[in-house]
């Protein structure tokens, strides 16, 4: 029952293939219907006459599983020559642990760094090949490429979003804000992080470089990234007068957003002040009084006061 539990779930490593080849297909039906060994055949063909790279996985654990080690490790190996990065992973793990074959560092790390350079989304095998150079297993000690190695996670086309911003706030504990910036810039930019871009906006109104404009661009992108935080961090912005933002119907969004969804009730009168202006371009006293009444139900006393003298 083990063996057969194992077996499935190594099947499932090639299921996102999207041209199936018809020896794996044929090996995956006769898998669901119980036949395990028609199914390995098929696998094994699959592998050896069309380089499957799934087919050379599944009749490689197969193999492994029913502990025909060195067939194992010739059919993994065929699927991780073809960059199929779950192959190489297994392959690290063997030799990591000395699982059917001889313990070997350096052969385990390689294989990780395979799987790590192979695969198509973050792969747990880059954190693996991150270690052995952090601790200088398999190879001298190496931090630098360590790092390297684990940034790939944010500068790589892989589906990580929050990654860069991780690293972005590393560099920028340790005091290296260029890096820092770097990765803050392609978490926002790349990634649609907008941790990354509400990030950048604070630096450049905080930082020792203030760039109202940037910080502006930035938190805009995070607030149209649905980040409400942003949206009056960039309402402050506009009432500050440090905003290049002048256009009060533009101004006005981002007030709406942060009132309503952060149901924030001095974003709420500001909003109302600004349909109330005669000069603002969005005079309104109807919408004014519908605000003024909001920043009162959030318990603002201004906005009740405001209220009752609108008749």
């Amino acid at each position: 029952m083990k063996n057969t539990i194992l077996l499935a779930a190594a099947l499932l490593f090639g299921g996102c293939s999207l041209f199936t080849n018809e020896n794996f297909s044929a090996g995956n039906a006769a898998m669901k219907s119980g036949n395990y060994a028609e199914a390995m055949s098929y696998f094994q063909t699959g592998c050896d006459k069309d380089g499957d790279k799934y087919s050379c996985n599944n009749f490689g654990v197969y193999s492994h599983q029913n502990k025909d080690y060195v067939q194992a490790a010739a059919y993994l190996q065929k699927a991780c020559r073809m960059k199929y990065d779950k192959s190489c992973e297994t392959l690290g793990n063997m030799y990591g642990n000395g699982d059917g074959v001889t313990q070997d560092y350096k052969q385990s790390l390689n294989y990780y760094e395979q799987a790590c350079y192979s695969a198509y989304d973050y792969s747990s095998s880059c954190e693996k090949a991150a270690e052995f150079y952090k601790n200088g297993i398999g190879a001298a000690k190496n931090e630098a490429k360590a790092q390297s190695i684990l940034e790939r996670s944010c500068t790589e086309n892989y589906n990580s979003k929050n990654e860069c911003y991780k690293f972005g706030m590393s560099y920028l504990e340790s005091g290296n804000t260029a890096k820092a910036l770097y990765f803050f810039e392609f978490g926002c930019e790349r990634r649609q992080d907008f941790e990354s871009c509400r990030k950048l906006g604070s630096l450049y109104v905080q930082g020792s470089q203030k760039d109202y404009f940037k910080a502006s661009s930035y938190l805009e992108k995070a607030c149209d990234l649905r980040n409400t935080q942003s949206c009056y961090d960039l309402a402050v912005l506009y009432t500050d007068r440090k905003s290049p933002i002048t256009n009060a119907n533009d101004a006005k969004k981002y007030f709406d957003q942060a009132c309503a969804a952060r149901r924030d009730a001095d974003m709420c009168y500001k909003i109302a002040l600004l349909h109330a202006d005669k000069r603002g371009g969005i005079y309104d006293m109807q919408a004014a009084k519908n605000y003024f009444q909001k920043a009162c139900d959030f318990g603002l006393k201004d906005g009740c006061n405001a209220t009752a003298k609108i008749k």
